[in-house]
């Protein structure tokens, strides 16, 4: 009798169908991290974003998110009477990632949001980062209390996962344009923001990262890039091949100076005294810490010997002292005791073994 083969779906009970599905339903909203609701507003649509199909929802966009550490994420479509909106939830490697990505897609003019994080708003757009988290809130114009709601459910990180870069703190602070400075971490993003300058001479391939901002100084608007490089010696590598080999070019103007392991460009600048201005806020202060060690008076060679000295000396007081008691003792116990102590009688007896008369 002939036997039929068996197909993978004719082993599937069809019982056990929506139990499956149950469980890959659950699996999905276990790895959810924003609420369902809050504060009035409902869930209407919800989709997970993996790693491996974000080209499908982005679109060219991946290869930005993948370059600042992109991990997961989800974006769930949120309704509330007749208004709606759209948030987007992105998780990154670390804070560096997030706050990088917070950046970027800031921009210049929107207003700061008072919150314990780092918030940016605009007419129809909410930004919001926490830890190596990125919430992207577009649509209905949110609180901040309700952007908290939001937030409420996100796992702390790790401290060494939600540690900020320090190269955005080197920007001067003064004639800066408002939410301009835009954190880089890889030449997909700096060719995005800038095109003046390419990417290639960066040098990102060595470890680089970059902070561009924008300034106004006296009607003037200038941009102002700074470029961290793992050891100042490849700052200053980098500075001697844009001296041979102006990246703009020797009729277009390009100031540089090195500080350290920082490269800071100035573009756009009518004079280089108004690059001058830039280069001296920069907030970069070398700083050397020699711990030097202090000798204590135990290292002392002269005293080391003197105090030999004094305890061969004590030991030799101690000696001299304890045989004249002890002799001393022997005497007075032999004229005030009449049985003798310390002196053996004439006559004692002592075994002895004759082994030479056996």
């Amino acid at each position: 009798m002939r036997q039929r083969k068996l197909k993978w779906c004719d082993c599937i009970n069809p019982l056990r169908t929506p139990l499956l599905l149950f469980f890959f339903l659950a699996a999905i909203s276990a790895q959810a991290q924003l609420p369902d609701s809050f504060n009035g507003w409902e869930t209407k649509s919800f989709q997970p974003i993996p790693l491996t199909h974000l080209t499908q929802f982005v679109g060219d966009d991946a290869s930005l998110l993948e370059e600042y550490g992109y991990v997961a994420g989800e974006r769930r479509e949120y309704a509330k009477g007749n208004a709606t909106l759209s948030a987007t939830l992105w998780k990154m490697q670390d804070a560096s990632g997030s706050f990088g990505l917070f950046t970027f897609l800031r921009e210049p003019g929107t207003i700061p949001v008072e919150v314990p994080d780092r918030a940016a708003a605009g007419p129809d757009r909410l930004l919001l980062q926490r830890g190596v988290y990125l919430l992207d809130v577009q649509g209905a114009q949110l609180t901040a209390d309700e952007a908290e709601l939001l937030l409420g459910n996100l796992p702390q990180s790790s401290r060494s996962r939600t540690l900020l870069p320090v190269l955005p703190d080197y920007l001067p602070k003064e004639d800066l344009v408002a939410q301009s400075p835009k954190y880089l971490m890889g030449p997909v993003a700096f060719e995005r923001v800038e095109q003046d300058l390419p990417s290639a001479v960066i040098g990102f391939d060595m470890g680089a990262e970059a902070e561009i901002a924008q300034y106004r100084i006296g009607g003037n608007a200038v941009r102002l890039l700074l470029v961290n490089y793992p050891t100042p010696q490849m700052a200053a590598k980098k500075l001697r091949e844009f001296k041979q080999t102006p990246p703009l070019g020797q009729d277009r103007p390009l100031y540089i100076e090195r500080k350290g392991p920082l490269l800071c460009f100035v573009l756009d600048a009518a004079n280089p005294t108004l690059a001058d201005v830039l280069f001296s806020q920069v907030n970069y202060a070398i700083s050397v810490t020699w711990n030097q060690y202090v000798p204590t008076e135990k290292d002392n060679i002269g005293k080391m010997m003197l105090n030999i000295f004094w305890l061969a000396g004590f030991v030799l007081l101690f000696s001299l002292v304890a045989g004249l008691s002890y002799g001393g003792v022997r005497v007075l116990a032999k004229k005030f005791i009449p049985i003798p102590i310390f002196d053996r009688p004439s006559q004692v007896e002592i075994i002895q073994l004759r082994i030479d008369n056996r």
